[in-house]
This record gives C-alpha cells, sequence and structure tokens, in this order.
C-alpha cells in the first residue's frame, strides 16, 4: 500500500541500481513483445479498513500483460500495453472485481528539423479498489480513468522549451458515487537551459488546471502554479528541486486557496549495491468528498542489492492532508520488501506493510498489517 505522492520532476533522475528482472522480450524485424504473468496473495487484519471490529482476509490476484513496441526508425517510436486482472477476496469480506489497463503511445524524436519531438497517448484503468491510502479515489467501487495528452518539446543548443496538454475524467460506476464524477484539463509550458551540460540545468514551468465535477459544479476549481527549480547531477548524485507558488480558485463560487509549492527530488547511488531516494511535493487535489485539499507528501525509500538475484528495499512514506474546510488527515506507510530472482524469467516478492490512517473525530481512522507474496514472470 502507498499513497500516490506524484512529484513531476522525479521523471527527471536517472540514478537506479542495475536492473535485475529486465525483461528481454521476443524481436522480430522492427517489433518488440514484452509478455508477462504474475500472481500475488496479501494477507490483511483489516481487509475493510475500519475503525473497529476489523475482518482479516486473504487478496488473490492473477494478471497478465503484453506489451509491444514497434520501432520501424531510430527516431520513431510506437508503444502500447494491456494488462487484465483479476482480483479475489478469499473470504468474501468485499467484493471481487476485474481490471483492465491499456495504454499507448507514438513518439518522434528530431521531427522535421533537428531537436523538435513530439509524442501522443491516451492511458486507460478499470478497476474495482485502490491503495488504503489512496485519498482521490473512493474505496470499493468499480471506477474506470482515462488520460490523453500530446507533448512537443524543442531543444537548441542548451535551450529548450516545451509545451503539453493532457485531458483526464474519472467515472464511478455506480449511481450513487456519480457525484464524485470529474475530468481536469490542464496545460503546462516548461523552458530550461542547461548551465553546466549534463549537470547543472535551471528550469521554470506553468502549469494550468481546471477540475470540474460532473454534478456537484460547486465544486469545480481552477488551479495555476509557478514554480522554478534546478536539475542534474553531480557525481553520484541525481537531484530535481523546484519551488513556487500556487494558487486553487473556486470557478461557480467565491473562495481561493494559495501559497507556497515545492518538488522535490534526490536520488543518491554510492556505488552499485546501494540506491538512496527521496521524493517530495507540496500541492492542491481534487478531493473526492471534500473538494480542494493541500497535500504534503514524502517518500523515503533505501534499496540494497544483496546479490545478483536478490535485493532488499524499505518504503516510509507520509500525506498530509490539509482540506479547503479546515480538517486535517495523516496517513502512514512502512513497507520492507524482498526480490529475488529464482530463474531468468521468473522473480519473487516477499513483503510486509504497515499503514496507519489519523483523522478527526467522525472520519475513517484505520490502522492495517499487511504481508504478501507474489510471483512474476516476464520475457
Amino acid at each position: 500500500m502507498v499513497v500516490a505522492c506524484a512529484c513531476s520532476i522525479g521523471a527527471e533522475l536517472t540514478s537506479e541500481l542495475p536492473e535485475t528482472f529486465a525483461p528481454r522480450g521476443f524481436k522480430t524485424g522492427h517489433l518488440a513483445c514484452f509478455p508477462a504473468l504474475s500472481y500475488d496473495l496479501t494477507y490483511t487484519d483489516n481487509a475493510t479498513r475500519v475503525t473497529r471490529h476489523a475482518q482479516q482476509d486473504f487478496l488473490s490476484e492473477y494478471a497478465g500483460c503484453l506489451s509491444p513496441r514497434f520501432q520501424p526508425d531510430e527516431n520513431v517510436t510506437l508503444s502500447a500495453s494491456y494488462e487484465f486482472g483479476w482480483h479475489d477476496y478469499v473470504r468474501n469480506t468485499a467484493k471481487h472485481y476485474l481490471s483492465h489497463r491499456a495504454s499507448g503511445e507514438f513518439r518522434v524524436t528530431n521531427a522535421f528539423i533537428e531537436g523538435l519531438s513530439f509524442s501522443a497517448g491516451d492511458s486507460y484503468l478499470q478497476t474495482g479498489n485502490t491503495s488504503a491510502l489512496e485519498n482521490q479515489i473512493l474505496a470499493f467501487t468499480r471506477y474506470d480513468t482515462n488520460t490523453a495528452f500530446a507533448k512537443t518539446q524543442y531543444e537548441f543548443n542548451r535551450f529548450s522549451v516545451s509545451g503539453k496538454y493532457a485531458y483526464s475524467l474519472t467515472d464511478y460506476f455506480r449511481r450513487a458515487d456519480a457525484s464524485s464524477d470529474d475530468h481536469t484539463n490542464s496545460g503546462e509550458v516548461e523552458g530550461a537551459y542547461k548551465f553546466l551540460p549534463g549537470r547543472l540545468s535551471i528550469f521554470g514551468t506553468y502549469n494550468f488546471t481546471r477540475t470540474a465535477f460532473d454534478i456537484v459544479p460547486l465544486q469545480d476549481f481552477d488551479t495555476h502554479t509557478v514554480m522554478v527549480g534546478v536539475r542534474g547531477t553531480y557525481s553520484k548524485l541525481d537531484y530535481a528541486v523546484s519551488a513556487g507558488y500556487s494558487a486553487a480558485l473556486n470557478v461557480n463560487r467565491h473562495g481561493e486557496n494559495n501559497g507556497p509549492a515545492f518538488e522535490a527530488a534526490l536520488a543518491y547511488a554510492p556505488h552499485k549495491r546501494l540506491l538512496t531516494s527521496v521524493v517530495a511535493s507540496r500541492r492542491f487535489v481534487a478531493g473526492v468528498l471534500t473538494g480542494i485539499s493541500t497535500d504534503t507528501n514524502l517518500k523515503a525509500a533505501v534499496t540494497v542489492r544483496l546479490t545478483r538475484r536478490g535485493r532488499l528495499s524499505f518504503d516510509y512514506t507520509r500525506n498530509d492532508s490539509r482540506y479547503l474546510i479546515g480538517s486535517t488527515q495523516l496517513s502512514l506507510a512502512y513497507t520492507t520488501s524482498l526480490e529475488y530472482k529464482l530463474t531468468r524469467y521468473a522473480a519473487a516478492t516477499v513483503s510486509y506493510a504497515r499503514t496507519e490512517r489519523e483523522a478527526p473525530a467522525g472520519t475513517t481512522v484505520f490502522l492495517i498489517n499487511e504481508g504478501h507474496l507474489g510471483m512474476r514472470l516476464a520475457w
């Protein structure tokens, strides 16, 4: 169980341990296919995430995935992925559900002129449950989400500029949950300068997002965020840090929430067997029940490569949500996991997680202990 601790600049980091379980796929000409199968069994001592009278259960999950990639030219890539999963509560404490996950992306580099790149894609998810610490999706009900985007970027010498547009929606299957249906339109512009190529880049971004609720338009709001930061690599440290200001404005009524915003991602690999990372952010989000909230997220992780086949990971996640109406909610997660490569194609995972939520009286507070066994086959 983890909190969604999204930090957009985290994608800029490249430090990682040597990949132990990287699939090789099947290739023919310009086409490569990467099939995978997985099975996971999770024991939980609080399956329904309640404060009292917790029920124990086992969640058995099966998934099959196929990811083709077509690259007719070094500058053109077309990739896709589809995964089907079945999720079964053995003791029937919650409803069984299936899931579909599909995505596709088209990417062109050096399009028409050198330094110009373009990408567009779409991702779709249909499922019936979420992480215990997911604040933005209602639990134990079926829903689907879809996100489409288009992005273009141009690099010239040390300068680069990019623009991105994205549209996303969340739709709940039950009519009783329809008030939480929402969709967003967002646009982002970024400019960057490589002050020290490969070591230090200075960048600035502006993002505008409109979040609209389909049934309750009084909760609609716009978010404006301006950020300035630096990113790059210094010795064995990868970093991306930015700070700025963000404002959330109600669209159909008076009221706003504004304040400083920040994002930070650090990854340090002192040698090939050890990787440490920290990701932190402060941002506005669309709470499904309470509207605008300010989320401060922190995730710290340590990964140790024990042998050529195995690695041990420790994660700590903290989410502090402060809603516009004044209430607060604190969520914590602690996870320890061991991954071991059994053969060239098979890997096993054993993990333990403890998650807890603290909130004002009258809202959901819970404590969950979970043990997990997993097996993955990837070719």
